[in-house]
């Protein structure tokens, strides 16, 4: 937490720590962006979260209501619906490609503001996965922009007010399967300044062909970070 705030300008918004120190949860945020994250722990029967490195959380009204649409779809359910004790109600599933999704009523405590920090996921079945995103978690398509051979190459979709960046090649920036992308208005200080914090550069800053100017970056334990001036569509197509 302390190395995203001086490298990538996260403020530390809440932080839960268990018994042992280690951080249970904890919410970071960037304008008007959060993400949360946790100490990693070892893999418990049960429980699919401890067992990945990343996944997708997404705050939505009917949880019960969104869990008949993922089972009727096919989703692979990893956590039945349930209540925290935290007052929220939640399940987890994967989608067709193993990536894992959280869906419930705890709100991560975003702020009001243009959405600025964006999931990131490869699928190597690109038109299916569009499709199938759609079909099983209620995701709307805004963007889909086809690559040199005319197949999908990078797709947007929405639910709510939540929009996941889907990279329909075989493979992401650094060969990962899930990325975190944020945009900012100057990547080129965000890229020296967590360089000089040791970041490992991925990519350094870029004008792409569509006119975004954007850097790659690993955090100390791997994550891959990609910072633009790009600004997804915010509305359905």
């Amino acid at each position: 937490m302390d190395w995203l705030g001086r490298a990538f300008l996260f403020e530390k918004q809440v932080a839960f720590p268990g018994a042992d120190g280690a951080i249970v949860h904890a919410e970071l945020r960037r304008g008007s962006g959060v993400i949360g994250l946790s100490s990693a722990t070892p893999a418990t029967e049960n429980n699919p979260w401890s067992d990945v490195r990343q996944g997708v959380y997404v705050t939505i009204d009917d949880v019960d209501a969104h869990h008949v649409r993922a089972l009727s779809a096919g989703a692979r359910i990893a956590i039945p619906p349930y209540d925290t004790p935290y007052g929220s109600r939640e399940y987890s599933a994967f989608d067709l490609e193993g990536h894992l999704w959280g869906f419930g009523t705890y709100p991560m405590g975003s702020p009001e503001g243009e959405p600025n920090v964006f999931p990131e996921l490869v699928y190597r079945r690109g038109v299916e996965a569009v499709d199938w995103l759609a079909r099983a978690f209620g995701f709307t398509p805004t963007v889909q922009v086809p690559g040199p051979d005319g197949k999908p190459l990078h797709a947007e979709m929405r639910l709510g007010d939540s929009t996941v960046m889907l990279n329909l090649g075989e493979t992401s920036q650094d060969g990962l399967a899930q990325a975190i992308s944020v945009r900012t208005d100057d990547p080129d200080a965000l890229f020296a300044r967590a360089s000089a914090e040791g970041a490992v550069v991925v990519q350094a800053p870029v004008t792409t062909h569509y006119g975004a100017r954007c850097c790659w970056l690993r955090d100390p334990e791997g994550f891959l970070w990609g910072f633009s001036t790009y600004r997804p569509v915010l509305t359905s197509a």
